[in-house]
């Protein structure tokens, strides 16, 4: 997951940056914690596959400058 300016995020499909209130973050619990941000659009074409849950408020990531 890519933080940019400290309250944007780059989506990991398209790698366009979008508002982190924009942005939604699938998540695996495996061995490795897999972690995925995507944006609106990604999120349509991708959906939530069997075995993912989708976190939509990731706005606590968000840091000061």
């Amino acid at each position: 997951m890519k933080i940019v300016d400290g309250d944007k995020a780059e989506c990991d499909r398209c790698e366009s940056v979008s508002p982190l209130a924009d942005v939604s973050l699938l998540e695996k619990e495996t061995n490795r914690n897999y972690e995925r941000v995507l944006c609106d659009d990604c999120l349509g074409a991708v959906g939530v596959p069997q075995g993912y849950t989708l976190r939509r408020d990731i706005s606590h990531l968000a840091t000061s400058s």
